[in-house]
């Protein structure tokens, strides 16, 4: 079949970005430069303008990204997807029902609302300049072709929207849903075998370099049996890197902050890149599209600042009881029977019946899962959507920070994702802090499901933003977050759970001591971001060397690996054949610890399953090491699973890519493979919407991330969907890349022109200083007023 589209249609879809542009409500003429990437600098005269611009340019580029967001968000995707919903990004209307449930959209509005005057005008005019857009475009994205739909006008609380569904799956719902089934199919002693908690000896955040000494979590005693797992949006599991050194370690004698976001691979990119001055603030970052400012990795005139998540638990599942009372739904809350608020919605659905759904929500949250005409049902109780809380304040006032109080100072109303921030300042300060609303509760809430009716369970507040975990200037020098538990026991209140293991703190923090004070530039910042060492491999590593080999491939494999560094090279046959020895590994020890469970477990993404999946290689490796044979079955050595796995693994490498070990390369597997979310849909025109995928270093445990499931091993499905490194000393030596490009137009030259770059560990300048800005640009393009 031919495609629906063609290369013509791309190119006529494309914004028209020299022609000026006539707004109304915009104040005085704003100056847009494009540089070589197509990234947008936006020259305002004042604030409103400024945001008002950044709505504008923002669509110009990005409207398709922003509507598909919008959707999601407000539960209507099924209206412009059908019931299936086309798309593995969007689940049709299973996924509508579910947002519709959570009420995403009623939380935004509630947020706009709470929000003070100064943010509610940043949103008011970002929304401005989406809506000037519409008005003035001569051609809609190519995505409205296909699917036969036009955008709607944008509307200020959409912006919130976008950002609650982006964001709100890296709470904690979903791994206590997990913990659930597996007690309830599995049995509590062997969930409390498989959840072990933090383990003893790894790296803290603060202080830095400080080691969890505590005894490892008691496992879980008791579970209630959940609902069936949730369908969801499909994002994969987030982590990230992020650092920052002082003055005294850099050769400028101020900060420098570095890092990379880990996310899915989205198509678009799922972060923006843009510059905003005017006389109020300035910013260079990465913002969400559909979003104003850029709040989480970016550098202002005063502050660099870069963040990652912060693993905490500000998510519970209430199991509630249900009854009718004369035709009224109650729920019970210690000895009383309490009316249900029931919210009646209609899903709109594209060539079929319209869904109406009832939406229960008790004083717990809504209801997301179960049937509460049959007596029972799962509330969300969420802190970012409980009720309404002003956390674009922080979004806000992040602009116009002085310096380093005032940044944390901004942070003070962010509400979720909770994460690690870092930063450093013009003055010399630098540090970290943990942002976000944490509740305070038993800790009983932290494992599982919790009855509702009991009272025992209840939110008792929220840990006080001057209590949480920060550091100021530590004399180490340094301050290092990739996802690791952020303190010990002596800290008095519960954060969390579900951290990762502190193989990429490691690798970072060793690094950065390697270099020495007085030392280390942006070009060593950007080499830390190339790191590829596996620590589990070299664990494995010295466990094969222990092994006879059983055939001539194994012998050759064997000798390969015993003089290896372990680093994740895609060029490397010894990365390829260690990371087909773990795929083989972690499937046969694992699906015999989940049994049942186990397909759904090693295939799935998320934070539920997949988060614990990650766990218990960690915890394999760890077992190695010590000789712990309590995953194995009795009678079992590791050397014995090591051999079989070795020999399953180069099994398979032979079938993929032939006898010729000499030949093999990680890269011809560990690869991405960019899908636009119609791809799917409209597999004829994929050629034309999807970018290609490339060959990548690393793996999920090492900086240079290239993380991957165990069910479709090699394809990336976590890696760094940004890179940047921060310079206060001088913001023109800053440097930053996306994986794909600033367009979300598949027409467009810049939609993955940052790909070849951003493969080999490369950025690009960071553009600051207006006189360079307007002498290197490629295209210029003024806003005036109507």
């Amino acid at each position: 079949m031919s495609s629906p589209i063609t290369m013509n249609d791309l190119r006529a879809a494309l914004p028209d970005l020299t022609s000026k542009v006539r707004i109304a409500g915009l104040e005085k003429p704003v100056d847009v430069f494009r540089d070589r990437w197509g990234i947008p600098h936006i020259k305002a005269q004042n604030e409103h303008d400024a945001f008002l611009a950044q709505g504008f340019v923002t669509a110009q580029d990005r409207l398709w990204h922003m509507d598909f967001d919008r959707r999601r968000a407000l539960g209507r995707w099924a209206e412009a997807g059908g019931p299936s919903g086309l798309t593995s990004g969007a689940v049709g209307i299973a996924g509508d029902r579910t947002l519709r449930h959570m009420q995403v959209a009623r939380a935004a509005r509630a947020d706009y609302d709470a929000s003070s005057h100064g943010a509610r005008s940043m949103l008011d005019a970002y929304t401005a300049g989406v809506n000037a857009f519409l008005k003035t475009t001569r051609a809609w994205p190519i995505e409205y072709g296909l699917l036969k739909v036009q955008p709607e006008p944008w509307e200020a609380w959409h912006c919130l929207a976008v950002y609650k569904v982006r964001n709100m799956l890296m709470g904690t719902f979903e791994s206590k849903l997990w913990r659930a089934r597996v007690a309830s199919t599995l049995g509590p002693d062997a969930a409390a075998n498989l959840f072990r908690g933090y383990p003893r000896g790894h790296l803290l955040t603060i202080p830095p370099g400080g080691v969890f000494k505590g005894p490892e979590l008691d496992g879980l005693k008791e579970l209630t049996r959940a609902a069936e797992s949730m369908n969801w949006l499909g994002e994969t599991d987030a982590g990230s890197n992020s650092w920052v050194i002082s003055g005294k370690r850099s050769a400028t004698g101020l900060p420098l902050v570095a890092g990379d976001s880990h996310r899915g691979l989205d198509t678009p990119s799922v972060y923006y890149q843009v510059h905003v001055d005017c006389p109020e603030w300035a910013v260079s970052g990465y913002s969400v599209p559909g979003v104003p400012g850029a709040p989480h990795f970016s550098h202002t005139r005063n502050v660099g600042y870069g963040m990652t998540h912060g693993n905490a638990d500000y998510q519970d599942l209430f199991i509630e009881k249900f009854r009718r009372t004369d035709g009224r739904l109650e729920y019970q809350f210690r000895d009383q029977w309490l009316p249900a608020e029931v919210r009646s919605e209609t899903i709109g659905v594209l060539g079929a019946k319209s869904e109406k759904i009832d939406v229960v929500v008790t004083r717990h949250g809504p209801v997301v899962a179960g049937n509460p005409d049959k007596g029972w049902g799962l509330a969300f109780s969420h802190t970012g959507t409980n009720s309404g809380t002003p956390w674009p304040d922080a979004v806000y006032e992040v602009l116009r920070a002085p310096d380093a109080d005032g940044l944390e100072d901004a942070m003070r109303e962010w509400t979720e994702p909770v994460n690690n921030y870092m930063y450093g300042d013009v003055h010399g300060n630098f540090g970290y802090r943990l942002r976000g609303r944490i509740p305070v509760r038993s800790m009983s809430n932290a494992w599982r499901p919790v009855p509702g009716w009991t009272g025992e369970h209840e939110w008792k507040g929220l840990i006080p933003f001057d209590q949480m975990p920060h550091s100021r200037n530590p004399e180490e020098g340094y301050a290092v977050t990739c996802n690791q538990r952020v303190v010990g026991d002596s800290y008095p209140h519960y954060i969390g759970l579900d951290f990762s293991a502190d193989y990429r703190a490691r690798r970072i923090t060793a690094r950065i001591l390697e270099l020495g004070e007085g030392k280390s530039t942006v070009e060593d910042m950007s080499a830390i971001h190339a790191e590829r060492v596996s620590i589990p491999a070299n664990v494995i590593r010295d466990a094969l060397r222990k092994l006879k080999p059983g055939n001539p491939r194994q012998k050759d494999a064997l000798a390969r690996l015993a003089s290896w560094n372990g680093e994740m090279s895609r060029d490397s046959v010894e990365a390829l054949i260690f990371s087909a020895l773990r795929v083989q590994l972690s499937r046969d020890v694992i699906g015999r610890a989940l049994g049942p469970l186990a397909d759904e477990a090693l295939g799935a993404t998320g934070r539920g399953a997949a988060s614990h999946v990650q766990q218990l290689t960690t915890r394999i490796v760890e077992s190695i090491a010590s000789n712990d044979t309590r995953l194995l079955s009795a009678g079992t050595s590791w050397s014995d699973v090591l051999g079989r796995s070795l020999e399953a693994g180069l099994g398979d490498l032979e079938k993929r890519l032939g006898k010729d070990m000499n030949a093999w390369q990680y890269g011809q597997l560990h690869r991405t493979r960019p899908r636009h979310p119609l791809s799917a849909a409209f597999p004829d025109a994929a050629g034309l919407l999807d970018p290609p995928g490339t060959a990548c270093h690393g793996d999920g445990d090492t900086p240079l991330q290239g993380g991957y499931n165990l069910e479709n091993p090699f394809i990336l499905t976590g890696m760094s969907v940004n890179r940047y490194i921060h310079d206060p000393a001088d913001w023109t030596r800053s440097r930053w890349i996306v994986p794909m490009g600033v367009s979300g137009h598949p027409g467009s030259p810049h939609y993955a022109d940052q790909m070849p770059l951003w493969r080999d560990i490369k950025t690009v300048p960071q553009l600051w200083d207006w006189k360079q800005i307007r002498t290197e640009a490629e295209t210029y393009q003024a806003l005036v007023p109507a």
